[in-house]
């Protein structure tokens, strides 16, 4: 914060920041985390260019009370194996003039907030105490009422408004990562990616990784998209409603100029 005064309204912003890059010992990449933006895909990407192998550890949701299929391989950072300029004793090097590849991956606005919306309704599905406190606001503070409204165009609504009406009380960077805009994540002024990603085409973004690391690309790259939503193509139109779409382009408006995603309007 000392570094970039006017980068971090809080400490806790500025910590969660630097707890999301991560990066092996060797340093020869480090990759910032950015919810709901290809996570999965991208450490199963490193974990097997890193060590040769696909990564095949599983954990039970009933052990961890999370929802995430692919649990496990977010706890690579507390094997030891990885770590961020926290746990691996690194200093602000590690933030601005790191040695390494720097990566990170973005995603359409608009899709995003849609899969952020399905990921909160899968959360109440299945009791997922993570998100409980956010349920509970929303059920308060935007009428969302869970039974009636998860998985619907309604519920959408809502969840878009509580968003919105959040990050005006207390700002953006204060919104859960999940759906925090991707530019408060990556913050490219600081920390510099040298390749990015888009979620919609990951393909390419791991053939240049492997490049750029000249090490052999996976094999199977269907087999690092565990995470994939199963939501049927066919359904309702979730921004039927008019003003939908531009509460979207306002709260992630910087998300659009700096990643280069088109606007749709409406």
């Amino acid at each position: 914060m000392k570094t970039y005064p006017e980068a971090f309204g809080a400490p806790e912003a500025a910590q969660r920041f630097v707890q999301n890059v991560w990066f092996p010992p060797s340093r020869a990449w480090r990759y910032q985390l950015n919810g709901k933006s290809g996570n999965t895909f991208v450490l199963n990407l490193l974990f097997e260019l890193e060590y040769g192998t696909p990564f095949t550890c599983q954990v039970g949701q009933a052990e961890t009370g999370n929802q995430h299929p692919d649990f496990a391989l977010f706890q690579v950072l507390a094997s030891g194996l990885w770590g961020n300029a926290f746990t691996a004793g690194g200093t602000l090097s590690d933030v601005v003039k790191f040695p390494g590849l720097s990566l990170a991956t973005v995603r359409d606005p608009y899709a995003r907030a849609l899969s952020g919306f399905f990921y909160l309704c899968r959360s109440h599905a299945l009791g997922d105490r993570r998100f409980l406190t956010e349920r509970i606001r929303m059920n308060a503070l935007a009428g969302m009422d869970w039974e009636r409204d998860a998985n619907t165009p309604q519920g959408f609504s809502r969840f878009l408004h509580y968003l919105r009406d959040s990050a005006e009380a207390f700002g953006a960077e204060d919104l859960d990562p999940h759906w925090m805009p991707q530019a408060l994540h990556i913050r490219p002024e600081i920390y510099r990616p040298d390749l990015i990603g888009r979620t919609e085409d990951l393909a390419p973004f791991a053939k240049r990784v492997a490049d750029r690391l000249d090490r052999p690309l996976p094999a199977r790259m269907e087999g690092l998209r565990r995470n994939a939503s199963s939501r049927p193509k066919d359904g309702p139109d979730f921004y039927a409603e008019p003003g939908l779409r531009g509460l979207v382009e306002t709260l992630y408006a910087r998300d659009f100029d700096l990643f280069d995603y088109s606007r749709h309007g409406g």
